[in-house]
């Protein structure tokens, strides 16, 4: 009886076994999938602006994805989102080739003078990267330099919080070749109850920042402005003339910024040729 007993047991034992093991082979309820409802803050961001004279349309790539195609000069892409870390910035002829001094080749970020290293992009945040130069400009001649001349990339930060209730955010660069620096002058038209003329002076070409430490002034920086319907006056030199008889270089006119937009303005254009002229890029 005892071996009876023992072999009734061990039958028992593998019955229950097997219905563990069948239980386990059951679907799992999960439950049902959410879409994310914010944004990751695992990634960056970049928006790409053709400021190149003479350039043809671009193709732009983060990495391998596009992020703007066939923008011709002074238009700009949406953001795209990218992962985080050392990525590749790049802009391809939208047809044919780019051509002057860089050929048939890329534009690259070249993140020193003498090296090919990639963008080092931080988490959470947004950039705007300009394409700027003429096809014709001269190779460096920075010992074991890699840049080969031509178009080359300009990339700033953007710090996109949202203007305060009455009030637009905005920038300017100097990214016109040929022309010295310059001072911008903001003259509301409309409403006439704002009578404040933001001025952003001394700008040189391609330059986003002066000084350095505790002293540095950085461009990229928005400067919170009324909204409102503006002239904007470009002067050459390192003020805004107080003189109402001195003729801007450039006058923009109807340029409105909307209350809570971001904007950056940029000269663009070659003073050879008369065809200096203002880009917008609206960021929200």
């Amino acid at each position: 009886m005892k071996k009876d007993i023992n072999f009734i047991g061990t039958v028992a034992s593998v019955m229950l076994l097997s219905a563990v093991l069948l239980s386990g082979c059951e679907d799992t309820d999960y439950p049902a999938a959410q879409p994310a409802t914010t944004p990751s803050t695992n990634q960056a961001r970049f928006l790409f602006v053709n400021a190149a004279p003479g350039a043809p349309a671009l193709n732009f790539f983060v990495e391998n994805t596009q992020a703007g195609q066939s923008l011709g000069f002074g238009q700009a892409s949406a953001y795209i989102p990218s992962q985080v870390g050392n990525i590749q910035l790049r802009a391809k002829a939208a047809s044919g080739q780019i051509g002057g001094v860089i050929g048939s080749g890329d534009i690259l970020f070249r993140a020193g003078a003498t090296n090919q290293n990639n963008f080092a992009a931080a988490a959470n945040t947004n950039y705007t990267v300009f394409v700027t130069d003429t096809l014709n400009r001269p190779r460096p001649t920075t010992t074991n330099g890699t840049n080969p001349g031509g178009p080359q990339f300009l990339t700033v930060t953007d710090n996109l919080a949202t203007p305060a209730a009455g009030n637009a955010h905005v920038r300017f660069f100097h990214l016109a070749p040929d022309a010295p620096a310059v001072s911008v002058r903001l003259v509301p038209t409309a409403p006439a109850s704002v009578t404040a003329t933001p001025a952003f002076l001394n700008r040189a070409y391609r330059v986003t920042s002066v000084g350095s430490g505790t002293a540095v002034t950085n461009y990229a920086n928005f400067t919170p402005v009324s909204a409102a319907t503006y002239t904007v006056q470009v002067y050459t030199g390192a003020t805004v003339p107080t003189s109402a008889t001195v003729t801007p270089a450039l006058t923009v006119p109807n340029v409105t910024l909307e209350t809570g937009k971001i904007y950056t303005m940029y000269a663009r254009g070659l003073r050879r040729n008369n065809s200096l002229g203002a880009g917008v890029v609206i960021h929200n």
